[in-house]
């Protein structure tokens, strides 16, 4: 399909749509007076799009202590709008939200609070929601898909794709933040798959374009769009290193002044391989450790390892994406919000707050992300806003006030699901195991495990016309062909 015919079809299916929307609800409601300057930004009515980082999603699940702080809520706030509707959780969560199980001697555990989720809170909102993030969705999500697991369909509800809604509101204002999951699952899934967890380039570029050009053109409104970080700088896959290290000291092990390394699919892992956090509860049962210094000698799944190849792979596919959403937005005239380059940034140097405190990207003690190691803390979110702002004012030339931190670093907000400090400031926290569950939950949540049976075709002639092209073959990482195991 080309890109031309791809924003035909979506303009036939967006005005069906909004048509059927419109007749069994009311659009949202314009917005009061606004309290601070948005220049040439129309808040009027303000909608978001995006996926599990726009929705607030924190240490495993939806919850509405975090999802009033999403960065949408927050820019809303800050804009003036008076009213801004959410898929709002209750507690525990959906799924419930992780916690950090005995500080006691011994490791503590990422768990799961609760065996039972949350219920929705304002579940029969008569319109779609303002923020219509999906966790889990990656941009052709956002125009084709409306069903799926229990998160999807809290927030689609059945009313259409999270396009359709998003226009049926009408929106003056949009912010998007999309492709996240483009390459996440790879990353999180330690699975490089072609096409299944990692979307092809021709792919992305024409769901992309196809959603910017529907903004900007068929719905009319003002955009501010954010390229992607470095999924593989994430917590979830730096923090565990890819050798054998003290339970207690929490330094690795040395023989002969060298460190041992852990025992992945392909035999020993090199330095600059990764362990995902999913590979914890393995090595808690010494899966992955050498036999000869206790070990089972039984190797680590391919689903924990990440190899350097496959890194760098993941690297720039996300350039590539990167590339294309900052072409797209330029040719919208939409505010970029550069949260690749401000990741690499606090990656490199972390974010200080004032009063000599700097948070981190470290696992649970840095502050920035919460117990799952993939989602920001609120602060995290607080800092997100404040990009979008910044780019925002940049472009269309106000003086929107940007969120201030302080009760994120010092008050309640900084404690809404998120991370708690070190309380023996020795990093005992590190060596916190995230239980199979946890994992299980929140790659379950991210539709990770349900990606491996989606097969895309590739954008090009329709395979249901005549000389239409052939779905195009997954191609699979070297680990999955078979083909010989890396030497360390």
């Amino acid at each position: 399909m080309n890109a031309h015919r791809a924003v035909s079809r979506t303009a036939l299916a967006l005005a069906a749509a909004v048509a059927l929307l419109c007749a069994a609800g009311p659009a949202a409601a314009p917005a009061a007076a606004q309290a601070t300057d948005t220049g040439s930004a129309d808040f009027t009515r303000y909608a978001a799009i995006g996926d599990s980082l726009t929705a607030a999603f924190a240490s495993g699940g939806l919850h509405e202590d975090v999802q009033r702080l999403s960065y949408p809520a927050l820019i809303a706030r800050q804009a003036g709008v008076s009213s801004f509707q959410q898929p709002l959780a209750g507690a525990p969560g959906i799924p419930p939200l992780l916690a950090i199980q005995g500080l006691g001697p011994g490791a503590p555990t990422i768990v799961p609070r609760s065996a039972q989720p949350g219920a929705p809170l304002n579940l029969n909102l008569p319109r779609p929601y303002d923020n219509m993030a999906v966790p889990g969705f990656d941009v052709h999500d956002v125009l084709v898909t409306r069903a799926g697991n229990q998160i999807v369909n809290l927030i689609l509800r059945g009313l259409g794709t999270q396009l359709e809604q998003v226009a049926a509101l009408q929106p003056t204002f949009v912010t998007v933040w999309i492709g996240n999951n483009d390459v996440l699952g790879a990353a999180t899934s330690g699975l490089v798959i072609e096409g299944v967890t990692l979307s092809t380039v021709p792919q992305f570029d024409a769901d992309f374009r196809n959603l910017i050009t529907t903004l900007d053109q068929l719905v009319g409104a003002d955009l501010a769009v954010a390229t992607i970080p470095d999924v593989a700088a994430l917590p979830f896959v730096t923090t565990i290193p890819p050798v054998v290290v003290d339970p207690v000291t929490r330094e690795p092990i040395l023989i002969g002044g060298q460190p041992i390394p852990l025992l992945g699919p392909d035999g020993p892992l090199a330095l600059d391989d990764r362990v995902l956090l999913t590979a914890s509860p393995l090595l808690a049962q010494g899966i992955g450790i050498p036999a000869q210094i206790g070990g089972t000698g039984n190797p680590l799944p391919d689903s924990a390892v990440l190899s350097a190849a496959e890194v760098a792979t993941i690297r720039d596919r996300t350039a590539a994406f990167n590339a294309i959403i900052r072409d797209a937005a330029a040719g919208a005239g939409a505010a970029l919000v550069p949260i690749d380059d401000i990741f690499e940034e606090i990656v490199a140097e972390g974010f200080p707050v004032g009063g000599g405190i700097t948070y981190t990207t470290d696992f649970l003690t840095g502050g920035i992300f919460s117990y799952d190691g993939v989602h920001p803390s609120p602060f995290g979110y607080a800092t997100v806003a404040n990009a979008f702002i910044e780019a925002i004012n940049a472009t269309y030339g106000g003086s929107i006030p940007e969120v201030d931190l302080f009760p994120f670093v010092f008050g309640p907000e900084g404690s809404a699901g998120a991370t708690i400090p070190d309380p023996t400031g020795l990093g005992s926290l590190a060596g916190a195991v995230f239980s199979e569950r946890a994992g299980k939950d929140l790659l379950e949540s991210l539709r990770v495990f349900q990606r491996p049976g989606r097969r895309r075709p590739a954008p090009g002639p329709d395979p249901s016309e005549p000389g239409g092209a052939p779905e195009a073959p997954i191609e699979r990482s070297p680990r999955q062909e078979g083909r010989s195991p890396r030497g360390f």
